[in-house]
């Protein structure tokens, strides 16, 4: 029954949205205040007792003082409560320090309040913590130079004194031993709270790192399905392409392939990296520039291929794109740019300026026709789609060979 009274003491003023800190301070203040109320009752019962009324009463009046810190806890004016609490007992301790003198060890109540300023303020409350500890110091060096002369009653003797130095030294020790006790519990109970706390972080971060573990098998799996499917595609492709005869449409099977294994490879770029959302570029434009020679024999061994990739990682939504347009410059590339010639030279840039990036494949083949922009090709309308998919801007430049250049923003990375 004490232990649920006391719990319910402890947890007036407090509230359910409040932080660790907040319900700290006002359980601390009011467990003080419920302290300072039980010594101040039994000290102006003890006055009373020794005959003096006057001294009693004025006791009797702190200590109804202490329990206003209830009330004020409750209408939400903590930080007040503890401070008021906080001075009205160093008001008390220095005004019957003085009253009974020296030999009655009132000052001895000046250890318990200063552990109190200690434990009930916020480590960052510096100036309250330095104002609430000279408090008591002033009033002490006030009796002490006027050698507790200033509200010294002359209607307490010595052995008066005495006794009340005994039952002062036992109510300060025990308000002292009482303190430590109450550290002692809060560090308890706030070391069982953060155990809990860490136990709970750390099934979740276990909860989290199944279902991080989860996902990744997951898309591991959907770029596996992928990549698998657009290499059915491609296959179709290649088997039409052997029922086909006519030249023209053979050529139009293997660009759609080619297109589709374009996607391909950055499905299965994603399958065997780590990282499930990013693809090096450079790793993928010599597996495409691979493909694309493979495709493409007759002139393979003719052709150098350049590239100047800088460690640039696009995500997918990038990535995609630009390995379509990648796959169209090449082809176009390998299909007209070498006619008749015995060798050539392609080079592929990609790199980051500023907020920018830039990506240029160049050739120095026979050039563009001049009225290239007036033709329908699929390839032309595919680059410009795409390019316009980006939200980049490109051109085609014509001077000894072709140069396609494509900027677009870097925020597009992931």
């Amino acid at each position: 029954m004490f232990k649920r009274l006391w719990n319910s003491l402890s947890c007036i003023g407090v509230k359910v949205r409040y932080d660790d800190k907040l319900i700290k301070r006002i359980t601390l203040t009011n467990q003080f205040s419920f302290i300072a109320f039980i010594v101040c009752l039994f000290s102006g019962l003890n006055n009373f007792v020794l005959g003096d009324v006057f001294s009693a009463v004025i006791i009797e009046f702190f200590a109804l003082l202490c329990l206003s810190s209830f009330a004020l806890n409750q209408i939400g004016l903590h930080k007040f409560a503890t401070s008021f609490l906080l001075v009205a007992l160093s008001t008390a301790i220095f005004y019957f320090d003085s009253y009974s003198g020296l030999h009655s060890g009132t000052f001895l109540y000046f250890f318990p309040l200063i552990l109190a300023i200690s434990f009930v303020h916020d480590s960052k409350e510096k100036m309250l913590i330095i104002f609430h500890l000279l408090l008591p110091l002033i009033f002490l060096f006030i009796n002490v130079s006027t050698h507790y002369t200033l509200f010294k009653s002359a209607y307490i003797t010595e052995d008066d004194r005495y006794q009340m130095f005994f039952f002062n030294l036992m109510f300060s020790a025990a308000s002292i031993a009482f303190f430590v006790y109450l550290t002692i519990a809060s560090n308890i109970r706030e070391g069982r709270v953060f155990e809990q706390r860490m136990n709970e972080r750390k099934a979740t971060e276990q909860a989290i790192k199944h279902a991080l573990t989860e996902k990744d098998i997951l898309l591991a799996e959907i770029h596996h399905r992928v990549k698998n499917n657009l290499a059915i595609i491609a296959s179709l492709f290649n088997l039409q392409m052997s029922t086909v005869e006519n030249e023209d449409a053979r050529n139009i099977l293997m660009e759609s392939k080619n297109r589709v294994k374009s996607m391909a490879l950055i499905h299965d770029r994603l399958y065997k990296s780590d990282n499930m959302t990013d693809v090096d570029f450079a790793k993928y434009t010599k597996d495409l520039v691979d493909e694309i020679q493979y495709s493409y024999p007759t002139v393979t061994n003719a052709v150098v291929v350049n590239t100047h990739i800088s460690n640039i990682q696009l995500n997918v939504n990038t990535a995609i794109p630009c390995g379509l347009i990648l796959n169209e410059l090449l082809t176009n590339c390998y299909k007209y740019a070498f006619v008749g010639r015995t060798d050539g030279m392609i080079d592929i840039e990609f790199t980051s300026i500023g907020n920018m990036l830039r990506f240029v494949v160049k050739d120095n083949g026979v050039g563009l026709k001049e009225d290239y922009e007036k033709g329908e090709s699929l390839g032309m309308v595919v680059i410009q789609s795409l390019s316009e998919q980006l939200d980049g801007e490109y051109k085609f430049t014509v001077n000894k060979g072709t140069c396609f250049e494509l900027k677009f923003e870097q925020h597009l990375l992931s």
